[in-house]
């Protein structure tokens, strides 16, 4: 994985691979964030953090907001992109935090189930405007939270991770 503060520089690969009769096999490259404010907590009291997170399959899993690249895109855009679709929050890079890669079987609207190798790039994203909206038909519920709720909530050990970098740099 990679762990530095710049982006990530490579090609992932794209496309399908078919062998007829067989499960075919597909590359998919995301992007997303650990979208954050600051919370005013009150006079001389300082600040809280608080991370967005998206709720999907019924509200049963936790994540944190992200999706696949467009043509041309950059993965920063991306991940920008797809915050602010995601929760309606408008949001600026920080630093780029790691890539997670991972594979799943999609069994949805398939008689033949596809096997996906997803790498997904997760980016700091700090809020500059919108307000946390669930209107996008992608998710469930949003909420703001504290990072180490986030951390009980987060469905997935790679995205645990994400916040657990992103603590180590507001430290």
């Amino acid at each position: 994985m990679t762990q530095d503060s710049r982006s990530p520089q490579h090609n992932p690969p794209t496309g399908f691979s078919t062998r007829p009769g067989k499960r075919t096999v597909r590359w998919s490259y995301s992007a997303g964030g650990v979208a954050f404010r600051l919370v005013e907590l009150g006079e001389n009291s300082g600040h809280a953090i608080e991370v967005a997170l998206i709720a999907t399959a019924g509200g049963t899993r936790w994540q944190l907001p992200k999706g696949r690249l467009e043509a041309g895109e950059e993965a920063v855009q991306a991940a920008i992109r797809e915050v602010e679709e995601e929760t309606g929050l408008r949001t600026v890079e920080e630093i780029f935090l790691r890539t997670i890669e991972y594979s799943y079987t999609d069994t949805y609207r398939r008689t033949v189930p596809e096997t996906v190798h997803k790498r997904v790039d997760f980016y700091l994203l700090r809020v500059v405007g919108g307000a946390l909206s669930d209107l996008s038909y992608e998710v469930d519920d949003v909420i703001w939270t504290t990072p180490e709720d986030a951390l009980h909530r987060l469905s997935f050990a790679g995205e645990r991770a994400c916040v657990r970098q992103a603590l180590e740099h507001w430290t």
